[in-house]
């Protein structure tokens, strides 16, 4: 698939070295993707970048809901690659929510304090960290497919590019059924054992609609500016 110059001019860049290569210059706008990935393989960097590279590089404003660890907890540790976080929520470009703000609320509720916090900055680009804990945190007890046809058609609706990452646990299966479910990407962060016996992460592209993008592995590296995609090395 070859998409059209202006097509790929007019596409959401994520700004993560190496990522952008790789999905024809960025995400479409409204594009639901899901980050899939173990304990310690940078989800919440990686998603952390996406929305800070959208405010402080594209002038783009975003939503984080962070639900794996509190929002002070979140600015600090982000600090350590650099994203000074809660310097571009002082300045109304960045909205943090997390699970205190929505705990023990019904999924409906949950999903419009998600569109609320997108309407209070007029931000079109939303990241929950993670969804996994989002689904887990409602009351009542829905039906997972369901719920994903749910977010993903009312955030379609609004047009919002999206980003949701997906704990995947040892045990439960390589990918917890999510080809299942409607998204329009998957992206996958993935740890493992090198020849050298050395313990690192991989990135992998396993689908995105619309989008002629890589389907090679590539290394990932954790750099004091967060992370970085590059040619795969064993």
């Amino acid at each position: 698939m070859h998409l059209s110059s202006l097509e790929t001019a007019t596409r959401i860049q994520s700004g993560i070295p190496g990522l952008d290569v790789q999905i024809q210059g960025g995400l479409q706008a409204g594009d639901f993707v899901l980050l899939i990935g173990g304990i310690g393989a940078g989800k919440t960097i990686f998603s952390s970048q996406f929305v800070y590279n959208a405010a402080k590089m594209f002038n783009d404003r975003a939503v984080f809901a962070t639900f794996e660890e509190d929002i002070a907890s979140l600015k600090r540790n982000m600090l350590k690659f650099g994203m000074d976080i809660g310097a571009l929520e002082a300045e109304g470009k960045v909205k943090l929510l997390d699970l205190e703000a929505l705990e023990g609320r019904g999924m409906g509720s949950n999903i419009e304090a998600l569109l609320s916090a997108l309407d209070d900055i007029h931000a079109r680009r939303l990241v929950v960290d993670s969804l996994t804990a989002f689904l887990s945190g409602a009351e009542q007890k829905y039906d997972y497919s369901f719920l994903m046809h749910l977010i993903y058609k009312t955030l379609k609706r609004e047009g919002v590019t999206t980003l949701m990452t997906v704990s995947k646990l040892e045990g439960l299966g390589a990918r917890l059924g999510i080809e299942e479910f409607v998204a329009d990407g998957i992206f996958e962060l993935e740890n493992y054992v090198s020849q050298h016996m050395e313990l690192k992460t991989r990135f992998i592209v396993r689908k995105l609609r619309g989008t002629d993008h890589s389907r090679k592995y590539h290394s990932v590296a954790f750099t004091p500016n967060g992370i970085q995609i590059l040619p795969y090395s064993p």
